[in-house]
């Protein structure tokens, strides 16, 4: 009788062999789904803006959609109205000028920028309706041109 509830060498190898398969497709399974939450997480986090000329050419697709737009500032076109916290602006890329309306506290370093990230909706009047702007200012540590 002893000899019947003893386990056989092949039934525990047999067992050993299931318990690492399970072990090695569950690892697969984990790698897997972090893969996809690592690169789904990455693709969300990307940070992508159109140019003034890439804007005008997609101008009736992206009419009323929230876009990121990047082009150099018209510091003489700046028009800040403390009072109502309305700022007005233009950006210039070549020829094309996009004009700006931000709602809100208009940035200490707007008289310095260089250039503007808008984001935002263009209206139909061609009016880019600004939620937040990020002003682009010269770096200090640029080598500067000797005079």
């Amino acid at each position: 009788m002893a000899s019947l509830l003893q386990n056989s060498p092949a039934q525990s190898v047999s067992r050993s062999k299931s318990n690492s398969l399970k072990f090695l497709i569950g690892g697969m399974i984990l790698l897997g789904v972090i893969g996809f939450v690592a690169v789904n997480s990455f693709q969300a986090n990307t940070v992508y803006y159109y140019t003034l000329s890439e804007l005008s050419a997609q101008r009736a697709q992206l009419s009323g959609q929230t876009v990121r737009v990047s082009a150099p500032l018209d510091k003489a076109s700046i028009q800040n109205d403390q009072k109502n916290l309305v700022l007005q602006f233009n950006l210039v890329e070549g020829d094309q000028v996009l004009p700006v309306v931000y709602r809100g506290v208009a940035p200490d370093t707007m008289s310095n920028g260089e250039s503007v990230v808008a984001e935002g909706k263009l209206d139909a009047n061609g009016v880019f309706q600004a939620d937040s702007i990020l002003v682009k200012c010269p770096s200090k540590y640029e080598k500067s041109a000797v005079q």
